[in-house]
């Protein structure tokens, strides 16, 4: 009796921790939809219909079966756009990152421990949705405190394309509205879509072949 009870007991733990690494996480993240008060903007980008921004592709077009850019909370349609847009780029970069990284900790991994206390190496982190069990608490707190500190000090610059937070773009220099900047930004939320789709994916199948991480591409060797 003595050991199943052991047993459930780390379990229920596991799971309290577990629980609160995820609720910390959308505490941190629901920022990102709460409606805020945004002053009137009269730069060109606000004059360009939604309609007719970046994204609005082929063969789908301008797509909001919901009426979110016209009725949304946050003022205009023009200024709704700009925040629903700045959360799409936002997630499509993280998306990115997130696709990057999964394929990449399949072959490499950081030196070193990611947690010496608990004599947890790097490389004891299994790759995919293992890690959200595998990473201590203490480690989530750590994630939480930079997500949320990235949120308060990096701002949108205000009347400049959504996602731009005044860090550049990789020391290229950009004309606002100029065609090699509507290209790149076209890109960056075509790429940030399938990026989306992408991650979710990899999870979806992770979760089908029962922890298996990216077994599709082991038909590759």
């Amino acid at each position: 009796v003595g050991p199943l009870n052991l047993s459930y007991s780390n379990q229920y733990c596991n799971m309290v921790r577990f629980s609160t690494a995820i609720a910390l996480c959308l505490a941190a993240s629901a920022s990102a939809f709460a409606p805020v008060q945004q002053s009137a903007q009269t730069s060109a980008l606000n004059a360009i219909a939604p309609e007719k921004q970046i994204g609005a592709q082929a063969p789908v077009g301008f797509f909001d079966p919901l009426g979110l850019v016209k009725n949304g909370p946050y003022g205009s349609p023009e200024e709704n756009f700009n925040h629903y847009r700045g959360v799409e780029v936002k997630h499509g970069r993280i998306a990115m990152a997130a696709t990057v990284g999964m394929l990449t900790q399949q072959t490499t991994r950081f030196e070193g421990f990611i947690s010496p206390s608990q004599n947890l190496k790097f490389e004891d982190v299994p790759n995919g949705l293992g890690a959200l069990k595998a990473v201590p608490l203490e480690g989530w707190v750590q994630m939480i405190v930079l997500i949320g500190a990235h949120e308060l000090l990096v701002k949108q610059r205000p009347g400049k394309v959504p996602g731009d937070f005044g860090t550049g773009y990789f020391g290229f220099t950009m004309d606002d509205q100029s065609s090699k900047q509507l290209s790149s930004l076209s890109a960056e939320v075509t790429n940030g879509r399938l990026a989306m789709l992408g991650i979710l994916g990899m999870f979806a199948s992770e979760i089908v072949h029962n922890g298996d991480v990216l077994s599709e591409t082991k038909i590759f060797g």
